[in-house]
């Protein structure tokens, strides 16, 4: 391979690494079309305070004409934004007409800087060290990936020959070693902190995925143990059968009456004694089992605080949702839960958290919880409604049927019913009739004579 190959190659593979870390929607808000006519507005005021404001043409001294043409080198970035307007990705073509732009930005905050007085270049210098800054940032400029830090010094090195001064070519000197090392260090401190963020998901995606895998592991046990609840049913139900008919034999016919006399009724008796002693010794290990099995027993939880938690904490987190809680706070109610507290709020946060999402293109407006206790079985009640669209079923989870429309699923949503059931209620589903999902929740509740 030719040196001039093997050179082609490398900067083709950093630039496609370069092109990897960036972040398209931060460019195109940047560079959008508003962003642009602010921009415009805000060159056009400064332009004309600088030429017609009393003492800052002085202060300034700087030839509108030449400061306007400088302008010219920038405009491809407005073709970005004009070519980009409705567009949520950016091809490669794109990235370098946004390069050229932005470095032609720059270049015109360098000649104004090289055009204007020493004292008024000094604010330029200023105002150029500060856009380098976020170019950087913006960007992601790094020394492995320096393609906009080389457009910059290329900016620099132009616009110094419009120097007229050695106090400029002095400031030039300052100011564009500074712009480059602002540039360079914020766009590599933005690549960092991308790097630690995609390695915290990645973290938590695990965490949610091996608390996932223990909710099914426990979902498996409690299957079985019903399972083996209904085996031992079945026995004792049998048992019962056997005692029933001897009680019901002695009390009619009685030990006296009996052909086999005393013997007999002391025989029955007995097998009585032995039927009923095999009755509470099963029960007893049914319990057992049943408690190794299942788990821990239910805690009695206060709601009130659960809801409003999660209310400040998700209110915080989804800012543009209203939230509303709506229980009569009078009224006790303690559900009963397995992993008290801590299970209640995360299954709670996780589904006011599917509601607040929606489906992932269109959040809801508001979210809705209402929680009372149900007047004839006495189990909590809680309904979460939103005003968001229903997400299409998971692909990880096949829904189970459902009374009414599709399932919102998802890892949260099945841990959340996971938790449910193992606590001894149920979770319903349907669609809102103005749009949304209603989540339904049924737990028991702490008895209250």
């Amino acid at each position: 391979m030719s040196p001039c190959t093997a050179m082609r190659a490398a900067l083709q593979s950093a630039f496609h690494q370069w092109v990897r870390a960036q972040q398209p929607a931060q460019v195109l808000e940047a560079s959008s079309v508003g962003s642009w006519g602010v921009l415009l507005a805000l060159v056009g005021v400064m332009l004309a305070a600088i030429h017609w404001a009393p003492g800052a043409e002085a202060l300034f001294a700087l030839p509108l004409g030449k400061a306007l043409l400088s302008f010219v080198p920038a405009l491809p970035d407005l073709g970005f934004a004009l070519l980009h307007r409705r567009r949520t990705s950016i091809q490669t073509w794109g990235w370098v007409l946004a390069l050229v732009g932005t470095t032609g930005l720059q270049f015109f905050l360098a000649s104004l800087m090289a055009l204007s007085a020493l004292g008024g270049a000094t604010a330029f210098g200023g105002l150029l060290l500060f856009t380098a800054a976020f170019h950087g940032q913006l960007f992601r400029v790094t020394p492995r990936t320096p393609f906009l830090a080389v457009g910059t010094a290329l900016a620099l090195g132009l616009a110094a020959t419009f120097a007229s001064t050695r106090e400029h070519l002095a400031l030039f000197a300052v100011m564009g070693p500074s712009a480059l090392l602002a540039e360079l260090y914020l766009g590599t401190f933005s690549v960092r902190h991308d790097q630690i963020r995609a390695e915290a998901e990645r973290l938590h995606g695990a965490v949610q995925a091996q608390m996932l895998e223990y909710q099914e592991r426990d979902v498996g046990r409690l299957s079985q143990a019903l399972t083996e609840v209904l085996q031992q049913t079945q026995e004792l139900h049998a048992g019962l059968l056997t005692a029933g008919s001897a009680a019901d034999m002695l009390r009619v016919v009685g030990g006296p009456r009996l052909p086999t006399g005393r013997a007999g009724f002391e025989s029955l008796v007995r097998q009585l004694q032995e039927q009923l002693t095999a009755l509470r010794e099963r029960v007893e290990d049914m319990r057992q089992r049943s408690r190794r099995l299942i788990g821990s027993d239910p805690e009695s939880v206060d709601l009130m605080p659960v809801l409003d938690s999660v209310r400040q904490s998700l209110g915080v987190r989804y800012p543009t949702v209203d939230i509303q809680v709506e229980v009569n706070r009078t009224e006790p109610l303690r559900p009963l839960v397995r992993g008290g507290t801590t299970t209640l709020r995360r299954v709670v946060e996780s589904l006011v958290t599917q509601a607040c999402e929606g489906d992932g293109s269109r959040a809801a407006r508001r979210v809705h919880i209402t929680a009372r206790t149900e007047a004839y079985s006495g189990r909590l009640e809680m309904i979460i409604s939103d005003e968001g669209p229903v997400p299409e079923p998971a692909p990880e989870h096949p829904p189970e049927p459902a009374a009414e429309g599709p399932r919102p699923t998802g890892p949260g949503l099945y841990t959340s019913e996971c938790l449910i059931r193992s606590s001894g209620g149920v979770l319903e589903w349907q669609n809102a009739r103005t749009g949304g999902a209603v989540l339904r929740v049924l737990l028991p509740q702490e008895f209250r004579p």
